[in-house]
């Protein structure tokens, strides 16, 4: 049985239709699911016992490291992968692996008549193969497969990139090329979402997708949409692939939507006691979740320890001492309603560049009309922790948490969003909206959000590091 040697060839960049989704990234370095394409593929490949190691090749700087790291021993097959074939069928992918155990000649997996994989018999033919595998030129005997899918090809690329569903753990998601199905054991949350769009006013029903064939049985429930072959913003935001005249066309649709939102008058005290519900009620209800789990202590002593809050509560505290001054003391009106969304963050919004399409997804859903109403600002604030909060960049992995030399704790996040910041505030400004007020609201949603993400600890450490910051700047700003 032979020992199997892999690269994982990521110099080929993709191209310019690719890169709108992807930006500068390669594709391996592309993220589906919260996981690089590299990572998602080299997780499949260690899964076979007999791989040695997976060389991760970038271009003509890493021949002779490549070359260097070949085994010499002729009892081990090279595996030559590209990065831009994805996983359509990981069974298949591993019976390919497991017959590189087993060969005496060279040969290549094909997809779409395109070289994806080839296996050579020792590092001596993979010297000799070597330029015409680089150039994807290289040929051996073909072996038919269904493991890959080519996402060089745009259509196949949106396919793949938009078929990793992330739905939360109660949520099931299922389709074909035209239609998505979604469906949860939570009858009632399926059911709002159902009838949100039906509850809609009718100038309002162009902006989401409409939902149909409502089902229920004794399981749970579920309903049919269309199926968009677009992305979702945050999928190309993560990648550096919105730049700001984009963003601008993207905020320009937005806007026209909150703009044009079915609106109702209501008394003053109505008003903040929605807001309140909202931004304080909820947010106390959840600290109380958080606290059953084992890890708040745990969080608790690193907040004292590594920054200059006395733990979770102190932050907590310094929300509400800004939220009556921002909120409550600074005359807000609070005498109107607004149709919301619920849940306007990067993630549910659906855009075609090329088509000028938007279309909102996964709506927070209502039973009655009254249940459409909400704070104005709280659709912002979503959309706040989404452009200000970079909260699809924590879902993405992409962030860091350390310990500086005065033993305070850090929060990186990979991103430089100042000029998106000052676009979403100049938009808010124009549009009569307090930009301190909306992120002081996003606060609140990354510290309401904690208990529902414990299955990711650091990510929710990173949350709370992330309204910390957050609060800080509201602070500033109260202060100019």
């Amino acid at each position: 049985m032979k020992q199997i040697f892999v690269i994982y060839d990521d110099s080929k960049m993709p191209g310019k239709e690719i890169k709108t989704i992807t930006g500068a990234k390669s594709y391996g370095e592309t993220i589906f699911k919260r996981v690089t394409l590299k990572d998602r593929m080299e997780a499949e490949i260690v899964k076979e016992k007999q791989v040695l190691t997976v060389f991760n090749y970038k271009g003509e700087k890493d021949n002779a490291a490549l070359f260097a790291a070949l085994p010499l021993d002729k009892n081990t097959t090279i595996v030559h992968l590209y990065s831009n074939f994805g996983l359509k069928d990981t069974k298949a992918f591993s019976v390919l692996l497991k017959k590189a155990e087993f060969m005496n000649v060279s040969y290549t997996a094909f997809c779409d008549n395109k070289p994806a994989m080839s296996f050579l018999a020792g590092a001596d033919d993979y010297k000799k193969a070597f330029d015409a595998l680089i150039a994807g030129e290289y040929e051996a005997e073909r072996i038919e497969n269904e493991a890959f899918m080519d996402l060089s090809v745009r259509a196949n690329f949106l396919t793949f990139i938009t078929g990793g569903f992330d739905a939360r753990f109660f949520n099931a998601l299922a389709g074909d090329e035209y239609t998505v199905t979604k469906r949860s054991t939570k009858k009632e949350k399926i059911k709002a979402e159902y009838q949100f769009y039906y509850l809609l006013p009718e100038t309002m029903k162009m902006w989401f997708v409409m939902p149909y064939d409502y089902k229920e049985d004794a399981d749970g429930a579920s309903y049919t949409m269309e199926r968009f072959h677009m992305t979702d913003i945050a999928i190309r935001f993560v990648h550096g692939a919105v730049d700001e005249d984009e963003l601008k066309d993207i905020l320009d649709k937005l806007f026209y939507f909150i703009n044009l939102r079915a609106t109702k008058e209501v008394s003053s005290d109505v008003g903040k006691a929605v807001a309140k519900e909202l931004y304080i009620d909820k947010l106390a209800a959840r600290m109380e979740e958080l606290k059953k789990y084992k890890e708040y202590e745990q969080f608790d002593s690193m907040i004292k320890m590594g920054t200059p809050y006395d733990g979770i509560a102190d932050v907590v505290s310094k929300y509400e001492k800004l939220y009556e001054k921002l909120a409550v003391s600074n005359n807000r009106s609070y005498g109107k309603l607004a149709v919301g969304h619920g849940d306007l963050c990067f993630s549910n919004i659906l855009y075609s560049k090329e088509a000028e399409i938007l279309k909102l997804i996964d709506p927070k859903g209502a039973l009655q009309e009254e249940e459409l109403y909400t704070d104005p600002y709280y659709d912002l604030a979503k959309l706040s922790h989404s452009i200000c909060g970079c909260y699809d960049f924590f879902n993405s992995g992409l962030y860091e948490i350390s310990i500086k030399r005065d033993l305070k704790l850090d929060l990186t996040i990979d991103t430089d969003n100042t000029s998106y910041k000052e676009i979403f505030k100049s938009y808010l400004q124009e549009n009569g909206y307090n930009y301190a007020l909306v992120r002081l609201y996003e606060a609140s949603l990354f510290l309401s959000m904690l208990p529902y993400h414990m299955d990711q600890p650091g990510k929710v450490f990173g949350f709370l590091l992330n309204a910390i910051k957050i609060l800080d700047e509201v602070e500033t700003c109260t202060k100019d």
